[in-house]
Formats: C-alpha cells, sequence, structure tokens
C-alpha cells in the first residue's frame, strides 16, 4: 500500500503484464485484455537498454535541479500544468518539466539551449539530453508503440493499412521528463490533476518513488512501480478507434510528500496524423457509447476549447452520437 502524506493508505491496483516479445497471438491477447480492463498494463521486455533510461533520468534531473532562472530559459521548460501555460486551468500542478516534439527531435538541431543556461558553454547538458532523447529513447518509444498498436490494428480494431499508417504516427508524438518535487512531510499536494490522456498510446517510464494513482472501480488506486518494466495506458483516441471497447483510464499524480526524494518520469505520448479521421466500430446493441467521426486536429482544437472556457477538458463526451442526438 502506499503512504500518503495525511496518514491515509491506498490500496493498490494490480495491473496485467504484457510481454512484448510474447508470440504474436498471446500478445495480442494480452493485450487486447489489458486495454479493455483496466486500459493500463506494465510492459516487459520491450527492449529499452537500462543503460539509456538510467543516462536520460540523471540528464533530465540535473537540467530540471538549476536555479530558477536558468532552467526557465531552457527550450520546452514548463512549470505547472504542460502545454496548458496559458489557458486558465481549474489548479495548477505542483510539476516542472522539458517537453519534446518527436518532429523537433528527429534531426532537428534548430533549438539549441541559450548558451550558459545549463552553466556550461553552449548548454553542453541540454544538448546531451537533447541528443537521448531524440537520437535513441523516442525511437525505441515509438518502435513499441508501433508493435503494440499493430497487433491492436490486426487483432480486434480490423484496421486497414490506410487507417493503421494514419492512426498512429511518429511524427506526431511528443515526449516530457516530469519532475515532482518532494512537497514535505505531512502536506499532501497533487503532482498533476485527474485527467484522460488524448493520445493513441502513453508510454511512461518512472522511477521507484511512486505517487502514480488510477480511478478504478469508483475509487482512486495506486500503481506500484516496478523496475524495469513501463507503464502504458490507453488514451482517448484508442478508445474511440475500439468504439469504447478500451478504457482511456483517468489518472492523476500525488507529489511525494512521504519521502524527501523528488518523483522523475518520462513519458512518450503517441498521436494520430492530425487530418485522421476517427471512426469507430459500429455498435447496434450499445448506441449510445458510438462516436461520430471526427479528427484528431478537431478534437484537440476541442479540448483547448474546453480548459479556455471552463478549467477543465470534456474529451470524448462531445464527440458521442448520443450528445450530438440531444444538442
Amino acid at each position: 500500500m502506499e503512504q500518503l502524506a495525511d496518514g491515509c493508505e491506498l490500496e493498490e491496483l494490480e495491473l496485467p503484464t504484457v510481454d512484448l516479445e510474447a508470440e504474436e497471438s498471446r500478445l495480442t491477447e494480452q493485450l487486447a485484455a489489458a486495454c479493455r480492463d483496466p486500459g493500463v498494463f506494465r510492459l516487459v521486455n520491450h527492449g529499452v537498454p537500462c543503460e539509456l533510461t538510467a543516462r536520460l533520468f540523471g540528464l533530465a534531473r540535473g537540467l530540471l535541479e538549476l536555479d530558477a532562472a536558468n532552467k526557465s530559459r531552457l527550450p520546452g521548460y514548463f512549470c505547472g500544468t504542460p502545454a496548458l501555460a496559458a489557458l486558465p486551468v481549474k489548479e495548477i500542478n505542483w510539476l516542472e518539466g522539458l517537453h519534446v516534439e518527436a518532429t523537433a527531435a528527429h534531426g532537428d538541431r534548430s533549438h539549441s539551449s541559450p548558451d550558459g543556461a545549463d552553466g556550461e558553454a553552449d548548454g553542453t547538458a541540454f544538448s546531451k539530453f537533447r541528443e537521448a532523447v531524440s537520437g535513441e529513447y523516442v525511437a525505441h518509444m515509438a518502435r513499441i508503440a508501433r508493435k503494440l498498436f499493430d497487433a491492436l490494428a490486426a487483432g480486434e480494431l480490423g484496421l486497414d493499412s490506410e487507417q493503421r499508417a494514419s492512426y498512429l504516427t511518429e511524427r506526431g508524438s511528443i515526449f516530457r521528463a516530469y519532475r515532482y518535487p518532494a512537497s514535505g512531510a505531512g502536506r499532501r499536494q497533487l503532482g498533476m490533476e485527474a485527467h484522460t490522456d488524448s493520445s493513441v498510446l502513453s508510454i511512461l517510464n518512472q522511477d521507484m518513488v511512486g505517487g502514480l494513482q488510477v480511478f478504478y472501480g469508483g475509487r482512486w488506486l495506486a500503481v506500484r512501480p516496478v523496475e524495469g518494466a513501463v507503464v502504458v495506458n490507453v488514451g482517448d483516441m484508442l478508445q474511440a478507434m475500439s468504439g469504447d471497447a478500451y478504457r482511456s483510464p483517468e489518472h492523476r499524480v500525488v507529489a511525494p510528500g512521504w519521502t524527501e526524494a523528488d518523483r522523475m518520469s518520462l513519458c512518450y505520448f503517441a498521436f494520430p496524423e492530425e487530418d485522421a479521421v476517427i471512426v469507430g466500430p459500429a455498435s447496434a446493441c450499445r448506441p449510445e457509447e458510438l462516436y461520430r467521426a471526427f479528427s484528431y486536429g478537431e478534437f484537440r482544437e476541442q479540448v483547448q476549447a474546453d480548459v479556455k472556457a471552463t478549467g477543465s477538458k470534456v474529451g470524448l463526451a462531445r464527440f458521442r452520437l448520443a450528445a450530438v442526438t440531444q444538442s
């Protein structure tokens, strides 16, 4: 059980484990079952070198532990809610991080660190971080996302080759390194507010501090970190593609209040093409759970509009046929 700062203990969610090197039919079976329930799973035998993960954690931590004046000048630095800094969110998250677009990560070196931003000439530490992300880590994440998605696409989703290509693209993916500063003994602080991901798949590599929680069975449950495993969760786009057969789980992060150690995590978000039109399978038995056809770009714009208007993401509920019929 996870010990919270207020003295309460949170039960753990027993995540299913998926073996990426399992025989094809077994992989598809494990994967589909995990995507249906609970929508989040541990992935083992994923092929990401431990040395690479440790190096990237070290580089990200070094940059995010710089003084505020220097790290605020780093390209992609954010504090609070990532990608929503200009919008009036209801609650500012207790986190900071570095955001890297996958398209910029692949071969684009135009975004360099300001001279001396990391305390070294020519931004050496940031350059090393960016190289670790773009040169190796993103390639591993794209490989994993593609293998998982293709296993689902060829199985229960039954997607054609054009849909497989447009429903998941390496060009639209993003990488973020997160740091959740320890909030101090006796103080419980929400590190990241409750939300679902807008992605197809999200791949999380976290340290051993803990703090990730998933809303399941009407309550919040803790996800225990496991050495060497990554955590993968279904995003909103995959839930829509499956006609709600798969679950995009609501999750949050509680910043460490039970330890003096900060929490660090690396997350890769895989998305469809901007103009990919998401069409879920027909389900005459559950018409209230079907979605109208929509592009990922339309979904993203709607999320931004909702956050701007209300401070919260509405998400897939905006695109349900039942909601369209009633409006």
